[in-house]
Parts: structure tokens; sequence; C-alpha cells
């Protein structure tokens, strides 16, 4: 047998030890640090941007979110595409930093029973019930006020939140969506000249038995003020509502509207409800009266106890990202005018070219009434609605 030299025999060794690592399958990819997620399958694109492209400033939030892991959300199903919202935002959040939070939605009680156990927390130092509040002005003064609500500089760091405008209280909250109050009504047993146009519409015999309010007097704590009706108005039109009410119900129980069990209800939170109902080919429409012209902005804020603050101010600053924007336009018909592309925007444009001059109840007027004041005529409002 030849007998090969040995720098041949050196050179085959090494041919053969190349082929056999170009063979060899490839090792997994490498955890993100901090993740509990299990390792991408070699072919799945990237998830997410890699933290290099993010802002020292927003680098350090995610990681602060990283570490919590977590985030407890809770409000109605009526905001936010309720649970099936929840789960899309938060597939969506996760995916765009990289994260892996548990995210934990539980439907709720009512803004204004959700503000009045934050500032309960708040004053016992207890941790937050939610790590994000969703609120009205109303709701959000009132946690102002008790300084409930932690103020963020969201424009050092947040990518969406590049408007002035979406910030209120200094910082304490963001709008993210956009609403106008209004009367929704059946479609099928109200029609033509019998669709209430009007407050006073409300009040002919007509409609006797047949009208439902909130047991929260939506709106009408705003009418009370002395910038729009005053309280003498307010309360003499509201004892001779009562008496026209079939019964009280919430904002986004808008089937009992569809059903039949009422033909209208006054004052609905917003257009969100009935648009929405409406577009699923519900028998819902709705008005907004002549003489109650509200343009009334929803916000989102982090509660000062909240047990994941890192992961809340992401979330709140994915809510005003395009792709969530569009789907609060699909799931809530509502999104908010100030960013750019929305859908509310144009339908605000129409009514403004019809004449519709509205009356802003953002925070601010809120914070510009007497608190003492507002918040006993407010009171009043709801013991009237309930005929305490």
């Amino acid at each position: 047998m030849a007998q090969y030299p040995s720098w041949r025999l050196r050179a085959a060794h090494l041919v053969l030890l190349a082929l056999l690592a170009a063979c060899a399958p490839a090792a997994p990819a490498a955890r993100p640090t901090g993740s509990s997620a299990p390792p991408a399958a070699a072919s799945a694109p990237t998830a997410a941007p890699a933290a290099t492209q993010f802002s020292p400033a927003l680098q350090a939030i995610v990681d602060g979110a990283r570490q919590e892991g977590q985030l407890t959300l809770i409000w109605g199903e009526g905001t936010m595409g309720g649970t099936e919202g929840a789960r899309r935002i938060a597939e969506g959040l996760n995916r765009t930093y990289g994260l892996n939070l548990n995210v934990q939605f539980t439907p709720g009680p009512s803004m204004a029973n959700m503000m009045t156990k934050l500032t309960e927390e708040t004053q016992a130092g207890r941790r937050a019930s939610t790590d994000v509040m969703v609120g009205y002005g109303v709701h959000m003064a009132a946690l102002v006020q008790a300084q409930g609500l932690l103020p963020v500089d969201w424009q050092s760091w947040a990518v969406n939140i590049r408007n002035p405008e979406l910030i209120a209280a200094n910082g304490a909250a963001v709008t993210f969506q956009t609403s106008y109050s209004g009367i929704t009504y059946n479609t099928q047993r109200l029609t033509g000249d019998n669709v209430p146009r009007s407050m006073q519409d409300l009040l002919k015999p007509q409609y006797k038995g047949r009208l439902a309010s909130t047991p929260y007097g939506a709106t009408f704590d705003y009418l009370a003020t002395d910038e729009v009706w005053g309280e003498q108005r307010t309360d003499d039109y509201l004892r001779r509502l009562s008496d026209q009410l079939a019964g009280l119900i919430r904002c986004n129980e808008t089937e009992r509207i569809a059903s039949g069990e009422f033909d209208a209800l006054a004052l609905d939170c917003s257009q969100s409800n009935a648009l929405e109902a409406k577009a699923k080919g519900m028998p819902v429409d709705i008005v907004i009266p002549s003489d109650a012209v509200f343009l009334i902005p929803l916000y989102m804020a982090v509660p000062k106890t909240a047990a994941h603050p890192n992961a809340a101010k992401l979330w709140i600053d994915y809510a005003l990202s395009r792709e969530v924007q569009d789907l609060l336009a699909e799931t809530d018909a509502a999104d908010s005018h100030l960013v750019e592309g929305s859908k509310t925007a144009k339908q605000l444009e129409q009514l403004r070219a019809q004449g519709v001059r509205f009356t802003v109840a953002d925070i601010d007027f809120v914070l510009r009434q007497d608190e003492g004041e507002y918040n006993r005529r407010r009171a009043k409002v709801q013991q009237i609605l309930l005929k305490q």
C-alpha cells in the first residue's frame, strides 16, 4: 500500500472536519437576557427590534418591565376591546419590545368605582388593584387631586407620544381615545321624527317609560357646571327626566337598547358602544343632542402605587401606536383624533362642517371647577337619577 506523506494526511483530516461542521445542525438561538421565552426557531422572523434600536431612556423602561414580568389590568368589557382587545394588545406589546410579560386582564367595575377604589388604595398606601387606570376627565381629575397618579416624562422616551396635546395633568395622564356623548337609540323602535334630537325632546310624553340613563349620571355632571347649563337648570331637567326613565344601566350595556328593552339611553358615555353595535348589524345608532354637545377624551394613567409601573408605561405608549389605534377603531369604533391617521378625526371634521360646536370636557375642564362644589353637584346628579 502506498504511503502518503504526513502533510497530506493532515490536510485530508482538516477537509473532513470542515465537511462535518458544515453538515451539523445549527445551534439554538440564545434567549434574550432576563427572558423566560423559549428559543426562537431558526426560520422564525425576528420577534422584536434589537435593544440597540431603543434610546437609553426607553431601554431602561423595557429592562424594568422585563424584571417586573407582569401587568395587571382592570376595566370594563366595553373599553379597549375588552378581553379580546387586551389579548391582542398584549401580544403586540411583547412582540414590539421583545418581552414575555404575563398580562392579566380582568373585566371590572365602572370607572367611577375604580376611581374610588384607587383613591382609597393610595390613601392607605396599598398596592393598586390595576397597573393602568382608564377613565374620563372627571375620574382622572379626582385622582390627580388625591395624588393617586404617577407623573411621567413621556416625551423623554415614549416613541408614540410625540404630540404634547396627548399629555395632561403634567404627565399624570395620556389620552388615547376621543369620545363624544350622545343619545343611543333603537333604530327599529324610533324612526324619522320620533328620533330625539335634543335633551328637551326626551321630556316629551311619547318617551315616558321607554328611556334609560346611567346610575353615575354620565355627562350630566358636565352640564351642571356654570360653564354649560349650571346647577339649577340641570337639576330641574333631571327631575323631569327621571320620571321618564324605565331603568338605569351602564354605558356598555348597549344590547339592552338593541333588544328593545329600552328605546334609548341618555346620555351615553361615548359613541363607541353604539357604533360598534351598529357595525355588527344591531338596530342601534347614536345622535348628538343639539343642546348637550361634548367632546370627551378618554385617558390612561399609571397609579402611584402600581405594582408594575414600567410595564404600565410601555402599555400606554404602545396604545398610541398606529397599530393599536387601528385596533381601537375596529373594536371600539373610536381612536384618538390627535394621532395621525385617526378615523375619529374625520368624523369630527364632518360634524363640525355640519355646524356642531363641542365643549371639550377634558381633565383641565374638571380641574377648572371648584373641587368641593363640583363633587357636590355631581353627587346631586346621581341622587336625582337614583331618586334618593
